[in-house]
């Protein structure tokens, strides 16, 4: 587990925020929710550490988002153990 606060969705901007090309899809993220292409899911919880994310989703679903210095993020699921690295889309 991660150190740091965690924040109800939507209560600033986060870095993670805006469309992504994650090698597999386009994935779009708001303060509030994500969509990895058709399923919006509302983010319930996101606890920050430094420049690491993780996004708490209903059943206890998460995501980890890591904000590199070249601008892209890195994405992980640890349920299906699936990681990809996002660019940042206009």
């Amino acid at each position: 587990m991660l150190a740091g606060c965690g924040a109800p969705a939507g209560a600033q901007t986060w870095p993670f925020e805006g469309q992504w090309d994650c090698e597999v899809g386009i994935f779009t993220f708001t303060a509030t929710t994500y969509d990895p292409g058709g399923e919006e899911m509302e983010i319930l919880d996101v606890l920050r550490d430094g420049d690491s994310y993780i996004l708490t989703f209903a059943d206890d679903y998460q995501l980890a988002l890591e904000m590199n210095p070249d601008g892209t993020m890195d994405w992980l699921s640890a349920a299906s153990g699936d990681g990809f690295t996002c660019q940042p889309l206009p």
